[in-house]
């Protein structure tokens, strides 16, 4: 379901061991290519929920028909499976991944390389204060307490936030609390405050609460995307596979485009939820399309890779993982790690 969504995936950045679930698109479930001549290779893409054109790309069948394979995909309620999968070679790309796990992962050395960046959480997620409780900033968190998600991009936005308005986060208690958990402890007064997603955040904003930041107002300093990665050594070996599954991922982007109110039913088809609940949680976020993916705003291209905001929101996520013990060193070049190649590729074919 999509109201777990965020609180699973964050469980991914710290802990190991989830179940999946797969569901197949296509013949076969192996990765590589297919047995007799003429067989379509057969290609293994992970994935977790979001209300998004990737959940229309699969309700429409898009990856069959860009890639020229058998299209398998699993769905992963948590990073340390897809990861390792990925990193095995039994799964050819991941979909999904927030930047503090893809982050992780890389300096884990899963060897990936992110190819898509999906999405940016604008006001999908964000701090919300009860009335009364004379929070009316940042700084009127001293001394209080916080209800998040331990482990989730909740603590790293937060955290991000408060140093950048010179507040130590050490005056800030950060309670570790289901999502659930925190609607409950909201409505019966015993937390005044708590940065978590939607719809939860809309909850507690309805049950008596305003809205004082959302993941949007530290972009510069800590956006939160979710990536497409692909295996790297299979990459090399497949562009042209690649270059179908960003053709793929551009149309389910162009689909959302010229027909919302299908699209919507496609994303709630996938995610468990209803057309009207789809449409109300992609309202928070930012989705990309082709020629955007080339933008400084997304993966850049060329020496302007250096300093994306893909590949900074890696950055930033990999010094936080570090400060907090997570992984023990942020790796020095994160923009080995983001290839924009596979984009600027389709986009000259396109021409």
């Amino acid at each position: 379901m999509i109201v777990i969504r965020r609180y699973l995936r964050a469980l991914g950045v710290v802990t190991a061991g989830a179940s999946l679930m797969t569901t197949v698109a296509g013949c076969g479930v192996s990765s590589g290519t297919g047995q007799g001549p003429g067989a379509l290779p057969t290609v293994t893409i992970g994935y977790e929920n979001a209300p998004d054109p990737e959940a229309v790309a699969i309700e429409q069948g898009f990856f069959q028909k860009y890639m020229h394979a058998h299209v398998v995909t699993k769905y992963f309620s948590s990073g340390p499976n897809a990861l390792s999968a990925l990193a095995s070679g039994s799964l050819n790309f991941m979909t999904t991944l927030g930047n503090p796990p893809t982050a992780s992962a890389i300096a884990r050395g899963v060897p990936l390389k992110v190819i898509w960046a999906m999405e940016r959480y604008t006001t999908a997620e964000g701090l919300v204060v009860k009335k009364g409780s004379h929070i009316h900033s940042l700084a009127g968190l001293e001394g209080k307490t916080v209800a998040l998600v331990a482990g989730s991009t909740s603590p790293f936005e937060l955290d991000t936030a408060l140093k950048a308005a010179h507040i130590p986060v050490s005056r800030v208690t950060q309670e570790n609390m289901a999502p659930a958990q925190m609607v409950a402890a909201w409505k019966t007064g015993q937390i005044q405050a708590a940065y978590v997603w939607v719809p939860f955040m809309s909850q507690m904003a309805q049950a008596g609460g305003r809205t004082v930041m959302y993941d949007q107002n530290v972009v510069s300093q800590a956006p939160i995307f979710n990536l497409a990665v692909v295996n790297s050594p299979w990459a090399a070996a497949h562009p042209a596979l690649v270059r179908g599954f960003i053709r793929a991922e551009q149309a389910g982007v162009a689909f959302f485009k010229s027909h919302p109110r299908t699209a919507y039913q496609d994303m709630g088809k996938l995610n468990g939820i209803s057309a009207s609940q789809a449409k109300a949680h992609a309202a928070g976020l930012s989705f990309t399309s082709l020629s955007q993916e080339v933008g400084s705003r997304r993966l850049g291209q060329g020496r302007a890779v250096a300093t994306s905001l893909v590949t900074r929101s890696l950055a930033s996520a990999a010094r936080w993982l570090q400060q907090s013990g997570t992984i023990s060193r942020a790796p020095a070049n994160m923009s080995q790690y983001v290839d924009p190649s596979y984009c600027e590729q389709v986009l000259q074919a396109g021409k």
